[in-house]
């Protein structure tokens, strides 16, 4: 059920998914210390570096959720000698504290000591680091004097397959079925979910595509009264029209637990939260918070 350039699109999407292998073994192999990998959502980038990782079999632990400077030094304290992934913390390198930790953390001969420091007013703590770094994002890094101190202690790689690949890709995964649910119906579903995504006029995902895998699944399995192309339909709607309500409740939330962990200290908070002075200062006056 391929189309015509499905063969040559899986060719070029493997061409780009093997650059990412390539680069994971490197930071494994201790060739270079970090790697920063960019490109949009969907697109395989998290499963291949984990996979690559794997298949090495050397120590390594991802962390997929929100983290601040301090958070992230102890979290570089904890695993000294593992290859640390840190996946789509965009918040992470917004902040000025976060990257010069990085920045430390990278800063030398792979393989080899670097010590890694964390200043307050009220405490310093260092330690040696020799593992490495794989940050995967969906924003490439600021251009700004920082970012780009970073950016010269790593190798980087932009992940921008083209949907045609991505499409080619969903047709070979649908090939292999899905659990009980048989190639033929994985196409069908496949199809239906391409369609959907260019009527909404966006870009393919290849998660939107698990997910409707276990709409289908669901319809089959006569746990649903509702069409599984209604619940794939309503899920793409939701995912691809998200607006930026959610993205100011994330920031409200940051702000509220910035001035609970650190009463009367702005600056302690607008450093924790990545956020601008005078935006942290403004969401904590709307939701009438004391400083």
């Amino acid at each position: 059920m391929k189309n015509t350039n499905d063969e040559a699109c899986l060719a070029s999407f493997e061409q780009k998914l093997q650059l990412i292998r390539d680069r994971v073994t490197g930071v494994a192999q201790q060739y270079y210390c970090g790697c920063y990998l960019v490109g949009r959502p969907g697109t395989s980038k998290t499963h291949t570096v984990v996979a690559q990782l794997e298949e090495l079999g050397v120590p390594f632990i991802l962390r997929n959720a929100r983290m601040t400077p301090m958070g992230l030094f102890e979290f570089l304290h904890d695993h000294p000698e593992h290859v640390i992934v840190l996946d789509d913390i965009a918040s992470l390198f917004k902040q000025q504290a976060a990257l010069q930790i990085l920045m430390a953390a990278l800063d030398g001969n792979s393989g080899e000591p670097r010590t890694v420091t964390y200043k307050s007013k009220d405490k310093s703590m260092s330690f040696q680091f020799t593992g490495g770094v794989i940050a995967i994002s969906n924003l490439p890094l600021k251009n700004d004097p920082l970012a780009n101190a970073l950016a010269s202690r790593v190798v980087q790689v932009e992940h921008e397959p083209s949907d045609e690949e991505i499409a080619a890709f969903m047709r070979q995964l649908a090939s292999a079925g899905h659990k009980e649910l048989s190639p033929d119906i994985c196409h069908e579903v496949v199809e239906f979910v391409i369609q959907e995504t260019r009527n909404h006029d966006r870009r393919l995902d290849l998660r939107h595509m698990r997910k409707a895998f276990e709409d289908r699944r669901q319809f089959e399995h006569g746990h649903s009264q509702t069409s599984w192309e209604d619940l794939v339909r309503t899920s793409l709607s939701k995912s691809l029209t998200q607006s930026a309500g959610s993205k100011r409740e994330q920031k409200e939330q940051i702000v509220r637990d910035v001035v609970q962990r650190f009463p009367g200290d702005w600056q302690r908070q607008v450093e924790e939260s990545g956020i601008s002075r005078s935006t942290l200062f403004r969401i904590r006056n709307q939701l009438g918070l004391s400083s």
